[in-house]
């Protein structure tokens, strides 16, 4: 999934279940949900396609475990108990959110890492970023893949939408 699918399908579930529990609309600011929702590609994809690409060849390391997800929780209700803001903990939720949108219960040695070992399993090479990121588009906007290319649609609408809403 790309940057909008995963801005849009976090923003579009925390606006659900502020319908269902309207005591969170208080504490809402799709600003932060947005950010958690892309937290774990800004820190996997440099680390392990760039910075680290022999070791790694992957960008789902660190940040796509739920290890990391749980410390920004736990930072984050420290910071809501001393200061009343939200805002740590809705990147949490983003985060987590991103993690179930990239499905990574299905790589279990990553989602619930360090359990079944210390190391991340090695992804893929690629000869360079242009071949890295054409390689994703192809996946995207495979017709085979037609959920990925739904939440890059629903979410370019949802932020178009917030853009427009939130101008003034």
């Amino acid at each position: 999934m790309f940057i909008l699918g995963h801005i849009g399908m976090a923003i579009i579930v925390v606006f659900l279940a502020s319908l269902a529990f309207p005591s969170l609309k208080k504490h809402l600011d799709y600003r932060f949900i947005a950010l958690g929702a892309l937290l774990p590609d800004l820190i996997d994809k440099p680390i392990g396609r760039f910075l680290f690409e022999e070791l790694f060849a992957s960008g789902r390391l660190f940040a796509h475990t739920l290890v990391f997800v749980i410390v920004i929780l736990i930072i984050g209700h420290i910071y809501f108990r001393q200061r009343g803001d939200s805002s740590i903990m809705l990147v949490a939720g983003g985060s987590f959110l991103h993690l179930l949108e990239d499905q990574m219960w299905k790589t279990p040695q990553i989602f619930f890492w360090p359990v079944f070992g210390w190391n991340f399993p090695k992804g893929h090479s690629y000869e360079s970023f242009p071949e890295y990121f054409m390689n994703i588009v192809k996946h995207v906007y495979n017709p085979d893949f037609t959920f990925a290319l739904l939440a890059e649609v629903i979410g370019m609408l949802v932020v178009l939408f917030l853009l427009y809403k939130y101008r003034k």
